[in-house]
Formats: structure tokens, sequence, C-alpha cells
């Protein structure tokens, strides 16, 4: 994002809220990794929700899965519309009591390049040093205790060790380990008797009954793929939900310049992006809510609801603001104007998607985009040309006995695709495939199957000769800004917020 908008987080020059939120494209998949020349991942739902305690991590998040559901640009206007990353799992790798906090890992640096506001917070090695010393106080503690026999003395020693303890954690000398101590000599008291690591999964737990009483349902929709054409993956009711029934919350990060999502063409020095020449727009753009007279986006995090398509008839579900409950939604920003926003690091605003009508188990979840956007919609669709000549890496992968062209036969299919040679029996790793060479009919496969030979480009950068290589061993992506959603042309529009709902403060266009 700094890269597309010529600018630096360093200089905080713009307000980009997501940076509290991204992925690495690592740990999201390789398909991501190789869309463009820096890439990171918003994983919504339960990739946003989850906090992270490097003493209490529980969870561990899978890579992602990466399907456009045959959709591509030879044969549907949606192509490019929607993400194909989906389907990121987390597992509990340890058991989770009913009520337990789930926690993720960061990574320690997300964490260092945030304290000049955040502090310094704390690793897991520096719990272990403050077990040690928590126990090495209590120690202290107790021979206070053990030299007063005096009733007077002994709850004064009580209110001295207090004291002790708060000058403790108080001490202008920050350090991470100081951080991982209790805060409250309460808290300290008990972690004395039973451990850091017991105070905290302690604090880190709610009743069921708190739940059943406090929490928000995050399991009533579900993805799927769309009953609408050219929509992708939809989301779908796990049950039946009557009329009037909050089919989902769902926290929104706020975007105060929508300009952010402009995407620029390449500078003469092909180094910098040129500002005069905007190409078109983020895809982020499509899954956002705004206002034709505001500069104000606002992103759902929450699970399943990015899925909710359109539906401009006959809508199951609209949105509105969250009511009576301050914990997750400020309903005084709603009276702040957009520059209020550009200091604002929080989330704390909050739709909910109410049941306009009983919704059966197992129908989609639709709702209204608005007119500017089925207008816009309509429009793509009638100006839409389908590209003959695309080639899908994505389908090339799925299917194993279609024949791959050698670069004599047709070198134009590897335009916009490269291929990776992985050898597993040498284990040298992966390896660009440079050229296909050859192709016959692979011997040892009944089924018509092909072996290819290939020019590899190798760790020392030098070209090599392979040959009889298994289709299984080759895996093909899109080179960098060659994938459907960077495409010319591609459909982006955010979903419309009505007047009624939509701030007046927020009018600034």
């Amino acid at each position: 994002m700094d890269f597309h908008n010529d600018g630096s987080h360093d200089a905080e020059d713009y307000h980009w809220m997501f940076s509290e939120y991204l992925w690495s494209s690592a740990s999201i998949g390789k398909v991501m990794e190789y869309e463009a020349e820096k890439t990171s991942g918003f994983s919504w739902g339960y990739g946003a929700l989850p906090n992270c305690h490097f003493w209490m991590i529980n969870v561990m998040e899978s890579s992602c899965d990466f399907d456009t559901l045959g959709l591509t640009p030879e044969n549907s206007p949606g192509a490019g519309a929607f993400t194909g990353h989906y389907n990121r799992l987390a597992h509990a790798y340890e058991d989770v009591k009913a009520g337990g906090e789930l926690f993720v890992s960061y990574g320690q640096n997300w964490f260092t390049t945030r304290e000049s506001y955040m502090g310094l917070v704390p690793g897991e090695d520096d719990f272990e040093v403050g077990e040690d010393f928590i126990e090495t106080v209590s120690e202290l503690f107790e021979s206070l205790v053990d030299s007063t026999t005096v009733k007077d003395d002994v709850h004064y020693m009580r209110q001295v060790r207090e004291d002790i303890w708060n000058m403790i954690v108080n001490s202008p000398y920050k350090s991470r380990p100081l951080a991982a101590l209790p805060k409250a000599y309460k808290t300290a008291v008990r972690a004395m008797d039973v451990g850091i690591m017991q105070t905290e999964e302690e604090l880190a737990t709610h009743s069921v009954e708190y739940l059943e009483e406090h929490g928000k349902c995050l399991d009533h929709i579900h993805p799927q793929n769309s009953t609408i054409p050219h929509a992708g993956r939809g989301a779908f009711a796990t049950r039946y939900l009557p009329k009037g029934t909050v089919v989902s919350t769902a926290p929104l990060i706020h975007i105060p310049d929508r300009d952010i999502l402009t995407m620029y063409d390449d500078s003469e020095d092909g180094e910098t992006r040129d500002l005069s020449k905007p190409i078109g727009q983020q895809l982020l753009l499509n899954y956002c809510w705004g206002h034709p007279k505001s500069s104000m986006l606002l992103c759902p995090y929450s699970h399943g609801t990015p899925f909710i398509n359109h539906d401009g008839q006959d809508p199951n579900v609209k949105i509105q603001w969250m009511e009576n409950d301050d914990r997750y939604h400020n309903s005084s920003w709603l009276d702040e104007p957009v520059s209020f926003f550009d200091s604002v690091w929080t989330t704390k605003l909050m739709f909910e998607y109410v049941a306009l009508r009983d919704i059966q188990e197992g129908e989609e979840v639709l709702v209204d985009y608005g007119k500017e956007w089925e207008e816009a919609w309509n429009e793509h669709v009638k100006a839409w040309n389908p590209d003959e000549n695309y080639v899908s890496p994505h389908e090339l992968n799925k299917d194993y006995d279609l024949p791959l062209k050698t670069h004599e036969e047709d070198a134009s299919v590897y335009t916009d695709i490269f291929g990776y040679h992985t050898d597993t029996d040498k284990k040298s790793g992966e390896r660009e495939i440079h050229r296909i060479r050859a192709r016959r009919p692979d011997p040892n496969n009944k089924n018509d199957g092909f072996v290819y030979d290939l020019e590899v480009i190798g760790s020392d950068n030098f070209v090599k000769r392979v040959k009889d290589v298994s289709r299984s061993q080759m895996h093909f992506y899109h080179k960098p800004y060659k994938a459907d959603i960077f495409r010319e042309g591609s459909f982006r529009h955010e979903m419309m917020i009505s007047d009624e709902m939509f701030p007046n403060a927020w009018r600034n266009l």
C-alpha cells in the first residue's frame, strides 16, 4: 500500500488502520506471495478477532486455499471482483476450556514495531523470567511475615508487602519481564500461590453464563458457493433465523480517505508510481461500505459477513448500527467529523445484520448494496468482453491430465504466468521453470498422461535441463500484477450505506 501510494508509514502521511490487522503473505499462502512485488493479507473473521498472548497461544492458523470457482476473464464479468483466497483454518493445538479466550501468535516483531504506543509487550521468555522473579518475591514476603508475631505488626507488614509490589511494577525502568508481572497486588498474591500462567488463564476466561448473556453469535452463517451468477462465494444460514434475528454483528475498520485504495501506473523510471496516472482501485474496495458524499469507507471484518451478496429486490437482511452496547460500538463517533478518525487507531464502530424476514436453514443471506452499486454492476456487465486468450494458472494446477504447451508450440501461453518445478527425489526444493522444451506420453501412465523436459533456473541462477518431469511436479502462478484482480476493467465499487443511516457529520464531499 505504501508503494502504490508513494507514501511511508514512518512519516505517517496517511491513515491506514489495516496495518493492525494484516498478516504476512507467507502465512496466507504462496499464491498471494507471487501476486505483487510486496503483499500482505487481510484475514477477516477469526483471522482478525483473536488477540496475542505469548504464554497462552492455543490456536494455530493454516495457510489458505485458492480457487476462483472457475470464474475467469474468459467466461465471467465477476472475475477479479472477489478474492480467490479462502478457507484459512484455525486449529486448537491444546485443550481450551469453555469460556477461555483464544490466542494466536502475531510474532514478536509485530509488537517491537509498535513500542512507541504499545510499550514493551512480554514474550514467552519474559514470562518465564517473571515467573522466577515472583517466586523470589514470594519468599521475601514470607520471611517478612515469619519475622512478625504481633497482630498490629502483621497488618503493617501486609501493607508493606503491597507497597513493595506497587513500587516494583511501577518502576520507571521498564522491561519486558517487568511487563509480564501482574499489575494488581491481589493478582500478584494469587500468582505467588499458583503461578503467573494460572492467573493469566483465569483473567482470560469468562463463564459460559456470561458469554450467553453478553457474547455475540458468530455461527449463524457460513460460506459456500453463491447461488448468484458471477458472485463467487456467498453466506448461508446454518440454522432457521426468525425475522428480527441479529444474523451477525460486524466490527468495522474505518478508512477516512478512500483515495488510499487508488492504484497508480509506473513512472518513467519504473521505480516509483506516477500519481497523475490512476489505473484502478484495490480489491478491498469491493468489501467496504461507503456513501457518495463522503470519503469515509467502513470495512466489516467479522466471520461470514464479507460473503453476504447483493439483492436489490428481495434482500433478507439489512444493516443497522449496533444498539445499546457501548462495549463494541461508540455511537458518539457518528457525530464526529471524518478528520477525527485520522488519529483513531482502534475500532469501535459496529454493524448489525438483521433478518428482514424468516430465513430458512441453508438459504443464502442477501443484503441490498444500494442502487449506485447495482447500476455500476449492470454497466460493467454490459461493457464486459471475454478474453479468449486468457490462461488460468489455477485451472492448470487443478487438471494434471491437461497437456501443457511447450514454449516452441505457443510461448504466449506463458506471458502472464510462470511455473515452479519441485524435485521431490533430490530434495532440491522449488526451481523456477524457464522453458518447457518437450512433451511426450508418460510410459508409466496408462491414462495418457505426459512427462516434460524443462529448463529450470537453479539456485546459482544458471539454467539447467531437467528431463521426464511429471505434471504433479509443476505448479503455476500468475506473474506479479497479472492476476485477475489487477486486470484493467475488473469491477470495483463499494457497497452503499443509505442516506437515512449515514451520519451527516461524515458528509465531507
